[in-house]
């Protein structure tokens, strides 16, 4: 045996075959040009009859060749750096190791002493800087929560802001409007010292409106992040049984050809623009008609995005640490460790609502992001295997202990036990009595306790006294600007 060999990497939770991934791509050909997709913004339809598109200026219905839209994914490329303010942190979309960020837009926190309530700045600023701490995050994201004591007219100002003094990581911007698509660049453009923004260095999400809609807002957005060249996540919001068909092969098919539309988009505007395939897709429960994220049906979606962003050949998103959970509890541990390990392991390039995320997206827990984090390094452990080497087996040692003896003394044991596995922090594997006069604490209560230590360790990240005053003022015209 090789000193160098490995355990294989492991295959791609693949749920189609071939002729399915197929029969997808086809079926949403149809749709993209039979059917077609309706875009409320004037250059969007522009944009798309210039190109050789057939559209209804009246409805806004767009009919699009499959030519173009394949020569528009071909141009998609297929991995690219996220850059952030501190280069040591840049990270690569799309190579195979999944790029996190936290969840994305819940208007509720839940905390072990607060239990639930409206989120405020203060909850926005505890996320931002645990995602600076936990090493499974790559990316601050954008709106990890979304506070009610900030005005709506500065908020993307007021977040970004925090986000870029807070961490030095890569972040994402707001795709809401042209206005605040262009203000979200320009302060990033501050930040990295780069206003021209010469590389991808903000992500935006544009989400689509299912079925086959992308509304007038989004649009703006994406249309201002194609142009400067800045990453695009296109995602169809398609849910199974109300804004697509109950039946998962049909909403895929939908979902698939609301994707490829706006992918094309970004093609059209800036040719090799970074895109993102992305599908935070689930089905609805029909008892209740309630959305359900942490549902088998969510980890199939995953695992779908993933083998067609393969296909295409482009970086997909989708997934997370997700639960239909209320309480940080079974259930939300459950439904987080299947749909996150489908995620995972699906090759999801680009993961959204990593960690932190209950209710459905409708809250954030700072508790259950460290919970989910540490699940998260159970899974990089599990996909990093081990080495197959005349050391690692250790033969030597075996033959030095007798039978039914004990490696505890052992220096292989000493050297190996400690690096070679996984020690978790919140989930405790100690005995009964340990833990019993340790205060019997649930994971919850470790969680809130992690949460703690954090904050109080937590050290700003270097940024030039200039640049921060030049944030400041920035958002001080914004609030201006808007009265």
């Amino acid at each position: 045996m090789r000193d160098d060999a490995h355990t294989d990497a492991i295959p791609h939770l693949d749920r189609l075959p071939e002729a399915g991934v197929e029969a997808v791509h086809e079926a949403s050909m149809h749709v993209l040009e039979e059917i077609g997709v309706q875009f409320a913004h004037d250059r969007a339809v522009d944009e798309f009859a210039a190109a050789g598109a057939e559209v209804d200026r009246d409805d806004r219905l767009v009919y699009l060749p499959r030519d173009l839209v394949e020569d528009c994914i071909d141009s998609v490329p297929a991995t690219f750096t996220l850059h952030a303010r501190n280069p040591d942190n840049d990270v690569t979309v799309g190579d195979g190791d999944p790029v996190r960020a936290p969840g994305y837009g819940p208007p509720n926190v839940r905390t072990f002493e607060g239990g639930r309530r409206r989120a405020t700045v203060e909850d926005y600023e505890t996320l931002v800087t645990l995602c600076q701490q936990v090493g499974p995050i790559d990316c601050t994201g954008y709106k990890v929560c979304d506070p009610r004591d900030v005005d709506p007219a500065v908020e993307h100002c007021e977040l970004i802001a925090r986000s870029l003094r807070l961490s030095d990581m890569p972040v994402m911007g707001s795709a809401y409007g042209a206005d605040r698509a262009r203000e979200s660049l320009e302060m990033v453009g501050i930040a990295t010292d780069d206003p021209d923004l010469s590389v991808p260095y903000a992500g935006a999400l544009v989400n689509t409106v299912s079925p086959r809609r992308f509304d007038t807002e989004m649009l703006g957005g994406l249309l201002e992040y194609a142009e400067r060249g800045q990453p695009v996540l296109v995602s169809s919001f398609t849910m199974a049984g109300a804004s697509g068909p109950a039946t998962l092969a049909g909403a895929m098919a939908q979902a698939n050809a609301e994707n490829l539309a706006g992918i094309a988009l970004t093609q059209l505007v800036n040719e090799g623009t970074p895109a993102v395939y992305g599908l935070p897709a689930s089905n609805i429960d029909a008892r209740y008609g309630s959305l359900s994220t942490g549902s088998p049906e969510s980890a199939l979606f995953a695992s779908f995005a993933g083998q067609m962003g393969r296909y295409y050949d482009v970086p997909s998103r989708a997934g997370g640490s997700l639960s239909d959970a209320k309480l940080v509890d079974y259930q939300a541990g459950a439904e987080s460790a299947m749909v996150g390990a489908v995620t995972r392991f699906a090759d999801v390039g680009f993961v959204l609502h990593a960690a932190g995320i209950l209710e459905s997206y409708s809250s954030i827990s700072p508790e259950k992001f460290v919970l989910d984090c540490e699940l998260l390094q159970q899974f990089d452990r599990y996909a990093g295997g081990f080495p197959l080497s005349e050391e690692s087996f250790a033969l030597d040692t075996v033959a030095d202990v007798d039978p039914a003896g004990h490696f505890l003394d052992r220096r292989h044991t000493v050297e190996h036990s400690r690096e070679g596995c996984f020690h978790p922090e919140l989930f405790d594997r100690r005995s009964h009595g340990d833990w019993h006069e340790d205060g019997r604490k649930s994971s919850f209560e470790r969680a809130h306790d992690r949460v703690g230590r954090l904050l109080a360790d937590y050290e700003r990240p270097p940024l030039d006294a200039d640049v921060e005053r030049e944030l400041r003022e920035y958002v001080e015209t914004a609030r201006e600007r808007a009265g």
